[in-house]
């Protein structure tokens, strides 16, 4: 498990990219899971965690487009 005193979601979407599975802790905001290289969500979690679980996984989402080639031509 990985503590991250503050609040940097690039690089917690770093993390959570390259490890895939396992849990990270934010100083002051609790511990979060993630799987398959995303972070789950609980139906009991608090809207900030929601909110930072949202974004993490925007910015995944993102890293994802930009690592797969956009023009491809076969011939």
């Amino acid at each position: 498990m990985r503590l991250f005193k503050i609040y940097a979601p690039r690089l917690i979407a770093k993390h959570v990219a390259s490890f895939f599975k396992g849990q990270f802790e934010i100083a002051e905001q609790g511990v979060f899971k993630f799987d398959g290289g995303k972070v789950v969500v609980n139906e009991n979690s608090t809207p900030i965690e929601r909110q930072v679980a949202r974004e993490v996984n925007k910015i995944i989402a993102t890293f994802l487009v930009r690592s797969r080639p956009t023009n491809l031509r076969y011939q």
